[in-house]
């Protein structure tokens, strides 16, 4: 996970919630995280190979942070750190890549879930890395749901049916109770399917290469692999939405 990932973090404040009684409407909370994606690579940043009008329709009606950063270039350590509100320095095994997640460091789920949010995840959560050597008994991101499989999916995409376990989250929640919950996809990041870019319509000659790299149609075919993950991450944010 590249330090920009946090930069694809969509905290989205949908409909609030009423609880009963006199208390105050709380609102309801979608974490929404792609793996190892670029900040210019969505249509709201101006990239027109790219199509993703859930993650426009966020920024739109919300907040578009362009100098925002991520705590770390790794997966671990980055969540670690987003889970906690804390820098990787501070949390021990946690602040470094494939470890472990001691205990004794509290995370905003499960302190959301003590003050009566539903909480849970589906895809990646926190990691890779072990949470039950330290005492954790579920992934520090929630309560999991990944029942649901994408019967038709794009080749070397995950087969979670991430928008249909959102769903099944929600109808586990109680009547006007508040959730939060945290949509981590696996994709865009590696293996793509070679070629899936161009077999999808993307136009190889309008693909903008970084300069960093050389100028090659191999070159543009990965990245026309990796923005049809990036597609795919943005059409279950937008079923989730809806």
């Amino acid at each position: 996970m590249r330090l920009v990932e946090c930069l694809a973090l969509l905290f989205c404040l949908l409909l609030s919630s009423t609880s009963s009684g006199a208390e105050e409407a709380r609102p309801n909370i979608l974490i929404a995280i792609s793996d190892d994606q670029t900040w210019a690579h969505t249509s709201a940043a101006g990239y027109d190979q790219v199509q993703t009008p859930a993650f426009d329709r966020v920024a739109r009606l919300g907040g578009l942070f362009r100098q925002a950063f991520g705590a770390s270039p790794g997966c671990s350590p980055c969540r670690a750190a987003l889970l906690t509100g804390r820098h990787t320095w501070q949390i021990e095994e946690a602040g470094t890549h494939a470890s472990s997640f001691p205990r004794k460091y509290r995370v905003f789920p499960e302190l959301l879930a003590e003050a009566g949010y539903h909480a849970g995840y589906t895809g990646k959560g926190w990691g890779p890395g072990n949470f039950k050597v330290s005492g954790w008994d579920q992934n520090p991101a929630g309560k999991s749901y990944a029942k649901r499989k994408a019967a038709d999916h794009p080749p070397g995409t995950s087969n979670n049916d991430y928008a249909a376990n959102f769903a099944d989250f929600l109808a586990e929640r109680q009547k006007n109770q508040p959730f939060v919950f945290w949509y981590g996809a696996t994709e865009p990041h590696r293996g793509y399917a070679d070629g899936i870019g161009k077999k999808s319509g993307k136009d190889l000659t309008k693909i903008k290469v970084p300069g960093f790299l050389p100028e090659a149609e191999t070159i543009r075919s990965d990245i026309a692999d990796y923005l049809v993950e990036i597609e795919w991450f943005d059409q279950h944010l937008g079923r989730m939405l809806d």
